[in-house]
């Protein structure tokens, strides 16, 4: 029995060392190191194209002021205002309006005493037909006041150019990377990563408002707009390996 007892601890003593390496050598599997790269000397390049789109978007400002003793009188004033140029620029072909900034505040004597109130608020136009805005704007001039003109580009012109620039760019990319393979002397080269970028959003480019003023003051044709270029453009930054 003794000799049994013995021969069974020893076969479960064996177990537990096979369990035991086993765990360790998972554990060692776990903890690998990554990877290693494949061999070859990295370079990072960068490649850019780029054209000038003519602005495609006019955005036009006009705003309504008043004053009043009271502030339901000048908010009152503020809103019929604003409502009779709300509804002149409704219905007009190709032209988008929205309202604005809105406010009422009120005006203080040297005292701090309110002696007066004051509301502005703006009509917004916009539109690609830069004539159609021209022409609207200018016959709203009489109630509200052009206070600002902003050109700008369109989502879709800006990429639908940044779609016609990515042909150009990924050829001065592999230009770019043929020309580093030549200059270093290597045999060729791979592209281990891209990062591609665009413009993104073109900022809004202001215009002077002198001309559209006089030449609704004096009844004339409507001030012509020329909203100007925007250089877009589409980058590439990228490593390659060579060998």
């Amino acid at each position: 029995m003794r000799f049994l007892s013995s021969r069974i601890m020893t076969q479960c003593a064996a177990q537990a060392v096979l369990c035991l390496l086993a765990f360790n050598a998972h554990a060692a599997g776990a903890h690998e190191s990554p990877p290693v790269p494949a061999a070859g000397t990295r370079m990072t390049l960068q490649a850019t194209a780029s054209a000038q789109v003519p602005l495609d978007t006019v955005r036009i400002t006009l705003a309504a002021e008043t004053e009043a003793a009271d502030q339901a009188t000048a908010s009152k004033a503020l809103a019929t205002a604003l409502a009779a140029a709300t509804k002149e620029a409704q219905g007009v072909a190709g032209v988008i309006s929205h309202t604005g900034n809105y406010g009422i505040w009120p005006s203080r004597d040297q005292a701090g005493k309110i002696n007066g109130w004051h509301g502005r608020g703006e009509i917004v136009l916009q539109s690609k037909d830069f004539s159609a805005a021209s022409a609207l704007a200018t016959r709203m001039n009489g109630n509200v006041v052009i206070s600002n003109i902003v050109f700008v580009l369109s989502n879709e012109a800006r990429q639908a150019q940044e779609h016609k620039l990515l042909g150009q760019v990924a050829q001065a990319f592999q230009t770019r990377a043929l020309e580093a393979t030549k200059a270093f002397g290597f045999a060729g080269y791979r592209i281990e990563q891209l990062d591609l970028n665009g413009t993104g959003a073109v900022p809004p480019v202001p215009h002077p408002m002198p001309m559209m003023r006089m030449a609704a003051k004096a009844g004339e044709d409507n001030a012509p707009l020329e909203g100007g270029n925007v250089v877009v453009s589409v980058s590439v930054n990228g490593t390659i390996v060579l060998h």
